[in-house]
């Protein structure tokens, strides 16, 4: 989970702390390249551009879920779901640096694919494998999940920790560390034993 659902409500909240902020980062940096100040319209237009792209990633993100989990299997197919949030977490980690707002937006856009193949794939699997008498308990995870990452989001998108001026790129980019994390546990965790016997006609690893 801490790698799947927990990521989509994790992006949902840190957005939220530093919107002034990147809203100035972006008139700075229209400033610096035309020598002329946006206006406060098509900053917010700019803005709404920004949070549209999580749900876009998150529509893009659930389509792609059904092909993914059927050719990869579902602990392949989150596995390379970390790519996303990686790409997203370079990308607006180095945004400021390279005085590009347009790096958020589409580090915003492959967060929301992430979230869409996790919010998928992640209860897929955790059904397939849980055994028959804890299956509810642990599918329902996955909510649990998704209100720990809101929670955690708001906690460290305070001021005092990566919520300031000076800060924000790195909160953006600190949906990483959940990705690292089941980059570096979830290859031992075992495949889906309905995906290997009903698409990969694998009897004997099912078993």
């Amino acid at each position: 989970g801490i790698g799947g659902t927990f990521q989509y409500g994790y992006n949902i909240s840190i957005i939220n702390a530093p919107a002034s902020y990147i809203q100035t980062f972006m008139n700075t940096t229209w400033l610096e390249r035309t020598g002329v100040p946006l206006e406060s319209n098509v900053i917010l237009l700019l803005w709404s551009f920004t949070v549209s792209a999580y749900p876009l990633g998150g529509l893009t993100g659930a389509v792609v879920a059904g092909p993914m989990a059927i050719m990869l299997g579902r602990k392949m197919s989150l596995l390379l779901n970390n790519i996303f949030v990686i790409i997203a977490a370079t990308l607006s980690g180095f945004s400021r640096m390279a005085k590009s707002f347009e790096m958020i937006m589409l580090s915003r856009f492959f967060t929301g694919m992430n979230a869409g193949v996790s919010m998928n794939i992640q209860p897929m699997y955790l059904a397939e494998s849980a055994p028959k008498k804890l299956r509810g308990a642990v599918a329902l995870t996955s909510a649990s999940f998704t209100a720990l990452g809101l929670v955690l989001g708001q906690v460290v998108g305070l001021r005092e920790l990566l919520g300031g001026e000076e800060s924000w790129p790195f909160l953006l980019a600190s949906n990483v560390v959940p990705a690292l994390i089941q980059l570096t546990a979830l290859p031992w965790f075992p495949e889906s034993p309905r995906y290997l016997l009903i698409d990969r006609g694998d009897k004997e690893s099912c078993i």
